[in-house]
């Protein structure tokens, strides 16, 4: 994949190119591991395929959508290359760790904020 400027031309090899799109995909927080992608070019646009593991319970539509945009927004912006189709398929749910739970539900008591506990 080359991709013209002013001063030559930029090569990003498919390699480098499904590289970048396996750690854009892994950034949120509710994608667990390393994603398997694949990615085909054609001149100056792609498509991706992602397949996540996703942590459960994540509203799965919605954090798809959320991924693809993601994937496909900062691809433009790093490569240069227009990223016509983003498939994303969830292959596993992987459920939370009780440690995860509780540290979040904690957060969740507290408002944020310090509390004292009320004596007795």
């Amino acid at each position: 994949m080359s991709v013209p400027t002013a001063h030559g031309t930029t090569t990003i090899s498919d390699r480098a190119f499904t590289r970048i799109a396996e750690q854009l995909a892994s950034e949120d927080e509710h994608v667990t591991g390393l994603p398997h992608v694949s990615a085909s070019v054609c001149g100056a646009v792609s498509a991706v395929h992602c397949d996540l593991a996703v942590r459960y319970p994540a509203p799965v539509p919605r954090l798809a959508a959320k991924i693809r945009e993601h994937v496909r927004r900062r691809l433009r912006e790093l490569t240069g290359i227009a990223v016509e189709n983003v498939d994303i398929e969830v292959v596993k749910l992987v459920p939370e760790r009780k440690s995860e739970r509780k540290s979040g539900r904690e957060h969740e008591r507290r408002g944020g904020d310090e509390r004292r506990p009320r004596p007795a």
